[in-house]
């Protein structure tokens, strides 16, 4: 009878401690907001990491050809630290008794702006090259390039591959965080205009994106493409001239090879990705320029196609985790594009039927094993989001959310953190073998959906 009534105590104290309170909820975001503190990079190992950034990890899940076998490396890039500094930014705008983040975002500052030229950004950083990247003479001195801080790449063609031309989706982003740092610290630092994005449209080209051919749809769809530069031509395009330079992409006459030393698209083609999209209408419906934008007509056409087709695991190639989409398109809504409310009654709609019973979200089986911290935590947002812009969210399906991310959390002291799951990935043939991850950007997601569950419910 003693080890019964114990027990039933026992079980009692664990359901207390484990309620949800709004008292327990802030708790977290400020141990979660110590561990960004915390995990913030302090010095600069030039080649290895740099100050102001978050720590990321670029990871072969299998042996795939010119990349190597399974391994892990820390990686820098602008997309984990712009990424971040976004999510803390909207986090210190809509409760400025945050005093934790401005100094994180001041540190993150300097080092987000070192990917830019003239306001273009670059995934990766310019370094000086891991090896000769041509036969015979170098050039001298010996241009720098873009490329991963640490993870090794041995042949030269890998090397000039991965030298990879500036892209709408960090230009976006990193221009979003220029416009957050003006917002708080009253700076006024330039930012690029629409005209960059609707350079790079689809349309009336002379090429077409094999995966875009494929799963996609929509040729000619005025949408924004990805590379801010100008892809290979062909007279008379067809899908079996791409086959056919794809095949071949180990020759120099192949529109896939690249050359050393000049920025690289990947196989010479530019691409659609939804949610490369949708973080563009987000930074322009920020700005408040989005009506100035032709490519936004084609963005919300291309978005909505995707949704209506239910393409979720396929509409952008570069995001593997299926709710990266939904959380995008929210976002894009929320922070003001209006003609994207289709597109978010369809996605609520998937949302809502997909949600397992635990509350949980999970993506095909060969991204990160379901990635189901990273697909949560995606959800949670597009759900808050759709929330905040004015669609009617049931309470119950994103208090479960909430509930099953809190049951996910890794505590040491006083920092709360999550694991990172899948926020990027290499695209087309290896989006489901070269990935990215990093436990402060999936932590920063989580601290952000918190915060909006508290002010919204």
């Amino acid at each position: 009878m003693r080890r019964l009534c114990f027990g039933i105590i026992y079980c009692g104290a664990i359901t207390t401690t484990n309620a949800q309170t709004p008292d327990s909820i802030a708790l977290e975001i400020k141990f979660a907001l110590n561990y960004l503190e915390k995990s913030q990079c302090a010095f600069t190992i030039e080649g290895k990491e740099y100050a102001g950034e978050w720590p990321a990890y670029m990871q072969m899940h299998t042996r795939f050809v010119l990349l190597g076998t399974r391994h892990k490396y820390r990686d820098s890039n602008s997309f984990t630290t712009i990424g971040i500094h976004n999510l803390l930014a909207e986090m210190y705008l809509s409760d400025t008794a945050l005093h934790k983040i401005r100094p994180m975002l001041l540190k993150a500052y300097p080092e987000i702006c070192s990917y830019a030229t003239n306001l273009e950004f670059n995934f990766w950083k310019k370094l000086p090259p891991n090896r000769d990247l041509q036969r015979g003479a170098e050039p001298q001195p010996v241009p720098l390039v873009r490329r991963p801080t640490q993870y090794k790449l041995n042949s030269r063609y890998i090397n000039n591959a991965a030298n990879v031309e500036n892209d709408a989706d960090d230009t976006a982003s990193g221009n979003l965080a220029i416009w957050y740092h003006n917002r708080i610290f009253g700076t006024n630092d330039s930012l690029v205009s629409p005209r960059i994005f609707d350079a790079f449209l689809d349309e009336n080209r002379k090429n077409r994106h094999w995966y875009n051919y494929l799963f996609n749809g929509l040729p000619n769809s005025s949408a924004y493409m990805t590379w801010l530069g100008k892809e290979a031509e062909f007279k008379r395009w067809n899908i079996l001239k791409t086959i056919g330079h794809n095949q071949t992409f180990f020759l120099k006459s192949s529109i896939c090879y690249p050359t050393p030393y000049q920025p690289y698209i990947p196989y010479g083609t530019n691409d659609l990705d939804a949610v490369v999209n949708a973080n563009v209408l987000t930074y322009l419906a920020k700005k408040g320029e989005l009506t100035q934008s032709r490519g936004r007509v084609g963005a919300k056409n291309f978005i909505e196609h995707q949704a209506k087709m239910q393409r979720w695991r396929r509409a952008a190639t570069y995001y593997p985790n299926r709710y990266h989409f939904h959380y995008a398109v929210a976002k894009a809504f929320a922070a003001g594009d209006s003609s994207l409310r289709p597109t978010a009654k369809i996605m609520l709609s998937h949302l809502v039927a997909s949600q397992r019973d635990n509350g949980s979200f999970w993506s095909r089986r060969k991204v990160n094993h379901r990635d189901v911290v990273q697909s949560s935590a995606y959800a949670l947002l597009a759900l808050l989001y759709f929330k905040e812009a004015g669609v009617d969210v049931p309470k119950e399906k994103v208090g479960l959310v909430v509930e099953f991310l809190n049951s996910q959390k890794q505590q040491e002291k006083d920092q709360i953190y999550w694991k990172g799951g899948v926020f990027f990935s290499g695209g087309t043939v290896v989006r489901n073998v070269l990935y990215f991850t990093s436990d402060a950007y999936t932590t920063a997601l989580i601290a952000l959906g918190l915060q909006k569950f508290l002010q919204l419910y």
